[in-house]
């Protein structure tokens, strides 16, 4: 409307310069004959002068109104561009928030990382800006930390971090009010201003929820010609109201999400130990109740038969007596040391003794069990080892354990080879078997508590299933390691190792008290 306006004025104004100067020479002839009936010499000369003049004149007022046309349409067209950018900021931003309303209203199913990196790419493209970055504000530590960067040198805000009242976003956070700064601003903070950076206009609002600040918005325009206006401020902060809604819901779910993600683990953790403790008592009582029966079955004949029985047989059912209660005492006492461990209240009673002899004492120990299953053991000691700062009674309990296990999956006749040797700045042991092994997936789960699994190959009961998970915990008290080696079908090799290093170590006074 307003450039058909401007065309009907020039148009009026032509037709008016053509008509005067149509009128000139009709007043110039009726001029030039009045001097020549008077006579009068200078008339031509005035009258010429006089056309001259009014010609001029027309001239002049039709360059003023050309120029002052064309400073109308450039107005015309600079405010047409601000308003079609106002309607474009406008519908985005609009766009933008319905955007936001529906996928946290509707599906919460966004994380709050990809909705702020989405909100700083919008952003960045709705207000044609070249940098956007969002701080959140968290209590536990009073900091705005900045959660998302998106644009040209967004590393500078990356991993940036400030107190409230601190810089430009600080002092948004704290006064809860939007600012816009530019090369000219003469706001206080423009000392904070990073000229540097070609930050040519810069724009930080709080993102509220009520009176709560929650995070600051970070806007900037690098090396653009033209800054932000206040229009760009009154936009953005309708919308960063709105952002401050969506972030406290998705923080909010967030939370929820993680607390019931938690919950539904320990629930499957309690699922899980309800399972190995039902598993745990019927072995237990089975592995329980088997020796005892047998010292109860030896005790009763012996009380009944006592005057019938010769001296060869009431050893031997003294000796199967001792041997059933040793059972039952150890496995009591991996029970209570399991206990013990897991309440922090284990201590080793640790001084030098000489590995291979703690090896060659297991292996002594274990013979027994060796010949009742028509098994052999080899030890072999191959390097000389320095003294280690050992508690005795457990180290051989974790050897006895490895040694047992080997003997209970070996073939009638088998060989459990036991080997002592250094392996770098290690002290290793290996127990050996020619077993059926253990599957690949298995391994990863042997030493856990109750992993050895109830059922052992050939439908041999694995025990328990702690003596294992004893042996790994045992070992890392004394400062080392345990593994595996298997194939399935070709045997395992146990292994634990010890740091040589534990020879210079200092036993601490109350240690030795206890050792003593």
């Amino acid at each position: 409307m307003l450039d058909r306006r401007g065309w009907m004025l020039w148009a009026t104004m032509s037709v008016v310069a053509t008509a005067l100067a149509l009128a000139v020479p009709l007043l110039y002839l009726p001029l030039a004959e009045l001097a020549a009936t008077v006579e009068d010499t200078l008339a031509p000369q005035h009258a010429y002068q006089s056309l001259v003049g009014l010609g001029g004149l027309v001239l002049v007022f039709c360059l003023y109104a050309g120029l002052k046309h064309a400073e109308l349409n450039r107005m015309r067209e600079a405010l047409l561009r601000e308003e079609q950018e106002t309607r474009d900021v406008q519908t985005r931003l609009s766009e933008l928030s319905a955007l936001f309303n529906v996928s946290t209203t509707l599906n919460l199913q966004l994380r709050l990382e990809v909705i702020l990196e989405i909100i700083v790419r919008r952003v960045v493209s709705t207000l044609r800006a070249q940098q956007a970055s969002i701080m959140l504000y968290r209590p536990e530590s009073g900091l705005l930390e900045t959660q998302a960067s998106y644009g040209l040198e967004s590393e500078f805000a990356r991993n940036a971090r400030k107190r409230l009242g601190e810089g430009i976003a600080g002092w948004v956070a704290e006064r809860g009010e939007p600012v816009l700064l530019s090369n000219e601003s003469a706001h206080p903070l423009a000392l904070h201003y990073k000229s540097n950076r070609n930050i040519t206009s810069a724009l930080s609002l709080p993102l509220r929820v009520g009176e709560r600040c929650v995070g600051v918005l970070n806007v900037n325009r690098i090396n653009h010609p033209e800054p932000f206006r206040d229009h760009h401020r009154d936009m953005l902060r309708m919308f960063a109201d709105h952002v401050g809604a969506v972030i406290e819901r998705a923080e909010t779910m967030e939370r929820l999400s993680s607390r019931a993600r938690e919950l539904e683990a320990a629930n499957l953790r309690l699922a899980e130990m309800n399972q190995l403790k039902d598993v745990f008592l019927s072995t237990a009582s089975h592995e329980l109740k088997t020796p005892l029966s047998t010292v109860i079955a030896y005790a009763e004949l012996l009380e009944e038969n006592d005057a019938e029985l010769a001296s060869e047989q009431r050893g031997e059912f003294l000796r199967r007596l001792r041997g059933e209660a040793g059972r039952l005492m150890g496995l009591i006492e991996d029970i209570l040391d399991l206990s013990r461990i897991e309440s922090g209240k284990l201590v080793l009673r640790r001084r030098p003794l000489a590995l291979d002899e703690v090896v060659r004492s297991a292996c002594e120990s274990s013979r027994g069990l060796a010949e009742k299953h028509g098994a052999q053991i080899a030890l072999e000691v191959r390097d000389a080892l320095p003294a280690l700062p050992l508690d005795e009674v457990k180290m051989r309990q974790v050897l006895t354990n490895l040694i047992a296990n080997a003997i209970k999956f070996s073939a009638e006749g088998g060989r459990v080879e036991v080997r002592v040797r250094r392996d770098g700045a290690w002290a290793l042991v290996e127990v050996a078997d020619r077993g059926p092994g253990i599957l690949p997936e298995e391994t990863a789960h042997i030493f856990e508590l109750f992993g050895q699994g109830v059922q052992g190959r050939g439908g041999r009961k694995g025990g328990l299933g702690i003596g294992l998970h004893l042996v790994k915990r045992l070992t890392e008290l004394h400062g080392g390691h345990v593994g595996v080696n298997s194939q399935p079908g070709e045997g395992s090799t146990f292994w634990v190792r010890l740091p040589l290093a534990l020879a210079d170590a200092v036993i601490p006074e109350a240690e030795q008290r206890e050792a003593a």
